[in-house]
């Protein structure tokens, strides 16, 4: 008894990426990271029953696709966007789809001032953070903290003057887009401190100094971040800044004829650099305080 293939479909799945609108009239910029699903529901028996592959189009033109098509879909809905994706997948070509289906999630970076600004954070905020050691001789030393701050930069920040050995490949840069997801601890000076007006102090500190704050690396951020704690809140002892400069690369379009100024950039967290900084009040301790692991 013979064979035979029935529906068959391939396709790609999270594909990660940002996209920024940059209105040409000075309007405040918007910031939405997208993740996007293509099937392609296919007549093309010969792929899997012979191994030929005459008629099939890489995974990669689909990811390609997303991205290229997404240069011109930065202001737009997500539902405008994907049906210009599913009716590019079905038109000509090699492709012989008999059906296409285009899954977009997106998630709006909320503005941290009221008009104009870059500086943006992810909607929902951090989480709240405490931890507690309590000796049975001795005094509770208690933390508090922000934990999942995730901030994104538009442009103006800058990186330059770094050494250099054999191997940096990394370039000079006096306007470029910055990305960090970090977690703010501190350690109060005593456990009576008012707790929830020093977390309240710390994010809208956090925020504001973000918000003003020109970035000439991580470590110039973060340190700046845990002096704006500190400066809120007199009850804070020392803050940690621990997190990581997460990569916000442009994505190259021009093998599809396509300019990218600034609107699509890769959102791919699997590589981070990671930085922690810790800032005391007054001189520094004597030895490195320890922070628990959460």
């Amino acid at each position: 008894m013979g064979h035979s293939i029935g529906d068959h479909v391939y396709g790609e799945s999270d594909i990660e990426f940002l996209l920024v609108d940059r209105p040409r009239s000075g309007s405040p910029h918007r910031v939405r990271r997208f993740r996007a699903d293509v099937r392609l529901r296919m007549d093309h028996p010969e792929v899997y029953r012979d191994g030929d592959n005459t008629r099939l189009v890489p995974v990669s033109s689909l990811t390609n696709s997303v991205l290229a098509l997404g240069a011109r879909h930065t202001g737009s809905e997500p539902e405008v966007y994907a049906l210009e994706l599913a009716e590019h997948f079905l038109k000509g070509g090699r492709r012989p789809a008999e059906a296409a289906e285009v899954t977009l999630t997106a998630r709006e970076f909320e503005s941290l001032a009221a008009e104009g600004t870059r500086h943006f954070t992810v909607p929902g905020g951090p989480r709240d953070h405490a931890h507690v050691t309590l000796p049975r001789d001795g005094d509770p030393v208690v933390h508090g903290g922000l934990l999942d701050v995730e901030f994104f930069v538009t442009g103006g920040a800058t990186f330059t003057g770094f050494a250099r050995d054999a191997f940096t490949t990394t370039t000079a840069s006096t306007d470029r887009v910055f990305a960090a997801r970090l977690d703010v601890r501190w350690r109060y000076a005593h456990a009576d401190a008012d707790h929830r007006r020093c977390r309240s102090r710390a994010a809208r500190a956090v925020a504001e100094a973000f918000a003003g704050h020109t970035s000439r690396s991580s470590q110039h951020t973060f340190h700046h971040l845990g002096t704006a704690v500190l400066d809120a809140c007199p009850d804070i002892a020392g803050v940690r800044v621990e997190g990581s400069h997460l990569t916000r690369a442009l994505v190259d379009l021009t093998p599809f004829g396509v300019e990218n100024d600034g609107r699509v950039y890769t959102a791919s967290d699997h590589q981070q650099s990671t930085v922690a900084v810790d800032v005391h009040r007054g001189r520094e301790p004597e030895r490195t305080e320890e922070w628990e692991i959460a």
